[in-house]
């Protein structure tokens, strides 16, 4: 690889394929978690109950404790995994056009 002055990105701006995938990926997987919490915040407040700020509130039941603490790690885990794949796969399609590889080898190199 030449690292010479990137014309995207400037000097020494060269990042492994690597690099740039955990770049994407993590902040995929996070904007989408951040995502799916928030909506199953408004489905719970919308159709079952007022999901708990601290579950450890003396006025929180066990119930919608543990209903929520199950409920919000396991869309959370299912949205994490799939803003991943969502990732993965726009980063496999990217390679595979003239356009896609043009531009991650100008970030890449």
């Amino acid at each position: 690889m030449d690292h010479a002055e990137n014309p995207v990105l400037g000097k020494e701006a060269s990042m492994k394929p690597h690099t740039l995938w955990t770049i994407i990926g993590t902040s995929t997987a996070i904007i989408s978690g951040v995502a799916t919490r928030e909506a199953l915040k408004h489905t719970t407040r919308r159709h079952a109950f007022e999901p708990p700020v601290n579950p450890d509130d003396p006025d929180v039941r066990w119930r919608e404790a543990l209903l929520w603490g199950a409920a919000s790690g396991v869309a959370v885990g299912v949205g994490r995994i799939l803003g991943w794949k969502m990732a993965s796969s726009g980063l496999r399609r990217a390679r595979r056009t003239r356009r896609g590889q043009r531009l991650l080898s100008r970030i890449e190199d």
